[in-house]
């Protein structure tokens, strides 16, 4: 006699239940993160070629575990990176890939810095203490 009992397999991520016949190993809410998180990773190799998964985690925030994943899936592939060797401008600490010029800190430190001063030009200057009005210069003899 054959069953008539549907067939349930669990999400990988929250593992809610799921049909067995499912293409995807993730439930529909789940599945739409892992491609947004992926979609993130793909712009971001397709800018910085050859990037590591230490780099992406650096720059995207995104855990190493969840690129080495992708790899593990087959959705990315590892390339070795001959240039880890470079160091950052700034700090000479070593730098992440050879398409950064600075490292991580030292690019936030920076960006801070340069938006500190384009604050400071944009801020009004205070007027001077006598009210800014022309004054006529007086000589005696």
């Amino acid at each position: 006699m054959k069953s008539n009992r549907i067939k349930v397999k669990t999400c990988r991520k929250c593992k809610t239940p799921i049909h067995e016949n499912s293409l995807q190993d993730y439930c529909s809410t789940c599945f739409k993160i892992v491609e947004e998180i992926f979609d993130k990773i793909r712009e971001y190799l397709r800018e910085y070629p050859g990037s590591t998964a230490f780099e992406i985690e650096q720059r995207l925030g995104i855990p190493v575990h969840v690129v080495n994943n992708f790899v593990r899936d087959g959705r990315l592939v590892e390339i070795t990176n001959l240039n880890l060797n470079l160091q950052c401008l700034r700090c000479d600490g070593l730098l992440l890939s050879a398409h950064h010029k600075y490292c991580p800190g030292c690019e936030e430190e920076m960006m801070r810095s340069f938006q500190d001063a384009k604050d400071s030009l944009t801020k009004p200057q205070d007027k001077r203490l006598d009210g800014g009005k022309m004054r006529f210069k007086t000589y005696w003899d």
